[in-house]
């Protein structure tokens, strides 16, 4: 899934911020003795197990100036991840970043400094990212001091700030425990900004605040970009905070991005059936419309393990299903499935209790056949034959990786289902 976003603005001809297959993996287990996968009997070792989180899983796209780009998810999806390994913050495992053409894993010690000072990031928690022990202009002040000023031209920038953000000069020698979770947010804001950056990454930066302060906060950082020409990643899981903000979005899942788009299309004609389940999710405030009808069912999948093929395909209220299945026999028939290849299938009863414990209803008689086969090499511990025997049904949504094309102009998404046959969305 590493097609590049499209749509860039037309008063920019090269990108800010450009990325590659952007990949991010965590190390599941850092010893040898806990690395090592044991046989079923637990008496020795059979191979080294390699497992790792993938928290990014091959992100590609382009940021250009002045624009802002909204990455929003469920939580744990990789978007802050993704934020952290952009920056620098975070070593990232492949893949490439490049600032105005020039790869920041390429930077040396003067390039890496210039680039620290164009790359700013607002942090989600605006308590626990300011010292409690350190004066607030001290605090703006950092960035500035790590450039090379002097104390003066410091203190004169600092009270600068403040009020651009929309706090006064007598806050300057307060601590950040004396003020309000939008005020240290507006704190953030004025450190992020102290050395004239030119790309800003904000990680959910008014998550927690109340709305009427959300409103305050967004509203600022708009006159912000506005002023200075900032460009913005702006991530969140909030989508009626994107719809407002962002020009254009990516819909991030288990570490990759599912859908891409320019804002107004996104939220008006999802195609991906996550964009368009989490938009179900939104409540709207209006009371002649109907009331939340979230689509979403299940757990995220552990992304140490994700699912095959598509990594939705788990959850996907539009799952493709191999003939002769209804969906939700398709849905026993996975389970079923997953179990087997667990190896935590009961086989201690009749095959018929276990039919009856996984399915609710009649299956089709060659499907029974096969449920019957798979169940008997079960019994008899020949557990890949039974997998083999289940693997004659396979929705491709299991079976194949959906690449990110493009399904309208600027609009790009990862999914089996042809945009002609994707029905109408309303929201």
């Amino acid at each position: 899934m590493s097609q590049r976003l499209q749509q860039r603005p037309e008063k920019s001809d090269e990108p800010l911020l450009r990325v590659e297959n952007l990949t991010k993996h965590f190390p599941v287990n850092t010893g040898f003795i806990s690395s090592l996968r044991w046989s079923s009997d637990g008496r020795f070792p059979l191979e080294l197990d390699s497992q790792s989180v993938r928290a990014v899983d091959g992100v590609s796209f382009d940021l250009y100036p002045g624009e802002t780009l909204g990455v929003v998810g469920e939580s744990g999806c990789g978007k802050s991840t993704l934020a952290r390994t952009l920056l620098g913050l975070t070593d990232l495992t492949d893949g490439a970043v490049e600032f105005r053409g020039t790869r920041t894993t390429t930077f040396d010690g003067d390039a890496k400094h210039e680039f620290r000072r164009n790359a700013q990031m607002v942090f989600q928690d605006p308590q626990s990212s300011l010292n409690p022990r350190r004066k607030i202009g001290n605090i703006i002040a950092d960035p500035l001091e790590a450039a090379g000023w002097n104390e003066e031209r410091r203190r004169e920038r600092v009270l600068e700030l403040l009020g651009q953000v929309g706090l006064k000069e007598e806050h300057y020698g307060r601590y950040p425990h004396e003020f309000s979770g939008g005020q240290r947010q507006r704190i953030n804001l004025a450190r992020a900004l102290s050395i004239n950056p030119d790309l800003v990454i904000a990680d959910e930066p008014v998550s927690g605040l109340d709305m009427s302060v959300q409103a305050q906060i967004l509203s600022l950082m708009q006159d912000l970009q506005e002023e200075y020409g900032l460009t913005y990643l702006f991530i969140t899981h909030d989508l009626s905070v994107i719809r407002n903000v962002a020009d254009r979005v990516a819909v991030m899942y288990l570490g990759d991005f599912v859908e891409t788009g320019p804002v107004d299309r996104l939220f008006t004609e999802p195609h991906h059936p996550y964009t368009r389940a989490l938009l179900d999710s939104v409540p709207n405030p209006d009371p002649d419309t109907r009331g939340v009808e979230s689509r979403l069912v299940g757990d995220v999948p552990s992304p140490s393990d994700p699912p095959s093929g598509c990594k939705f395909h788990t959850r996907c209220p539009a799952l493709i299903v191999p003939d002769p299945f209804t969906r939700e026999e398709y849905r026993e028939y996975m389970e079923l499935r997953s179990d087997v290849c667990n190896e935590t299938l009961q086989t201690d009863t009749d095959p018929a209790s276990v039919r009856s414990h996984y399915f609710t209803s009649s299956l089709p008689a060659a499907v029974d056949q096969t449920v019957e086969r798979a169940i008997s090499h079960a019994s008899d511990g020949d557990w890949d034959d039974a997998q083999s025997t289940l693997a004659e049904y396979l929705s491709p949504c299991e079976a194949h990786i959906p690449k990110l094309e493009s399904v309208a102009d600027g609009q790009l998404s990862a999914c089996h289902i042809d945009s002609d046959d994707r029905e109408a969305f309303s929201w």
